[in-house]
């Protein structure tokens, strides 16, 4: 089928919904999920969990096919071309994007999906208030909005998704995945960002916002910017006669801020009671700033796994934005044969036995209490680090949450 000009299908501005053909009405009007192998159109944006779900999929021997978009900003129209011809050619059964990838602030793609009826996925693993702004343009009635993290599903039924569902990360179990060793090459480890360049970011926007950075300052430095407090939104950190007199811009830099400064004094908190212990910090250069002896990053696909495997204690601390889900860690370094020592969060106790395949500490001096105590048994590491990954592999792959979307899909769209 010959593609419509982009042009020829932008509606005046009053109607923001793109015009689709009677012909492409009618080779998109398909039963979705009535093959016998699922066919899932990606869009395809810079986030690991594009590449994650796409191997996973390759995996199950579903048909995919993936479509470059863009995280942020614009998308060409070559772009929105490409997504056109994708959708008549591949004729998918339902589209996946990561924190709303490729979909316009207008909603025209919301509502081109809608009128073609193509079931939309999108998968939240960060705060989608910072995205979405609290409008409405991004859902549909076809529209599927999943979170890492439930705090945030209230929020996502409040700006009109009709179906939310929570929905952990996992592996993927093609680039993690290996016995737990007898041995390990380094003593306890971390790697992460510092997030100290984020931070700094997010103040020097404020600069020409005195009042505004003053009053995160106080709410940071009387700590009551907590994962949970976070979770509740500006109004339960900040003032609200200044938080009525934000705009929209205000309020996203406000509370990014309060993510990446909270998150960057979390972990340095923790590192600093860690010291004495000889942690080897892996990440970004602004490491270095607090602790000298830090070194570079370690690339996440071809070096991480066997990283966590040759480490005898690898540290995880959660951030700011995850109230009560669990980060990529907890299921990466088990897979991979690792050792992890994280920090307690409600939903270890949904994913894991949380007596015999997770060590997690509740503060800085507990997770120096634990290291040195699973430092001298080594026997110890091993049983939970293989009974963790036996969990992982089993319920916790990028397969299983694939397999757990297209469900989705069938009982809402597939009646």
């Amino acid at each position: 089928m010959a593609l419509p000009r982009v042009r020829d299908m932008i509606r005046p501005m009053d109607a923001p919904r793109l015009e689709v053909p009677p012909r492409m009405r009618q080779v998109m009007a398909y039963d979705k999920l009535a093959r016998e192998r699922p066919r899932l159109l990606v869009l395809e944006s810079q986030y690991w969990l594009d590449s994650a779900c796409a191997n996973a999929a390759r995996t199950m021997a579903w048909d995919i096919r993936t479509v470059p978009v863009a995280a942020e900003g614009v998308l060409p129209r070559a772009s929105v071309a490409e997504l056109l011809q994708t959708l008549i050619d591949f004729r998918p059964d339902f589209l996946l994007s990561i924190n709303l990838s490729g979909m316009d602030v207008g909603g025209l793609f919301a509502r081109l999906f809608e009128d073609l009826r193509m079931p939309y996925v999108t998968w939240f693993i960060d705060d989608p208030r910072t995205i979405i702004m609290d409008r409405t343009s991004y859902a549909s009635s076809h529209t599927i909005a999943v979170t890492w993290e439930k705090s945030y599903v209230q929020y996502l039924s409040d700006v009109g998704f009709p179906v939310v569902r929570h929905l952990p990360l996992a592996v993927d179990a093609t680039v993690f995945n290996a016995e737990t060793p007898d041995a390990w090459d380094f003593g306890p480890a971390f790697v992460g960002n510092s997030m100290i360049e984020f931070a700094e970011q997010e103040w020097a926007w404020l600069d020409r916002r005195p009042e505004l950075a003053a009053a995160i300052r106080e709410a940071l430095d009387a700590q009551r910017v907590t994962r949970h407090t976070f979770a509740k939104g500006l109004r339960a950190v900040l003032d609200p006669d200044l938080l009525g007199r934000l705009d929209e811009d205000e309020r996203r830099h406000a509370e990014l801020l309060l993510f990446v400064e909270g998150t960057r004094r979390v972990r340095h908190d923790l590192f600093r009671v860690l010291e004495p212990e000889g942690v080897q910090i892996h990440g970004d250069e602004g490491w270095q700033r607090a602790f000298p002896n830090a070194q570079g990053p370690v690339n996440y696909t071809h070096a991480l796994p066997g990283f966590y495997r040759a480490c005898a204690i690898n540290l995880n601390t959660t951030s700011i934005q995850m109230a009560s889900a669990v980060n990529q860690r907890v299921f990466d370094c088990p897979a991979a044969g690792g050792f992890l020592l994280t920090d307690h969060q409600a939903g270890l106790a949904n994913l894991f036995d949380v007596e015999h395949e997770v060590a997690c500490y509740g503060s800085p001096e507990k997770a120096l209490e634990m290291l040195r105590w699973f430092r001298t048994r080594p026997a110890a590491r091993r049983d939970i680090a293989t009974r963790a990954r036996t969990r992982v592999l089993g319920e916790h792959t990028y397969r299983h949450r694939l397999e757990t979307i297209a469900d989705l899909v069938k009982q809402h769209f597939c009646a």
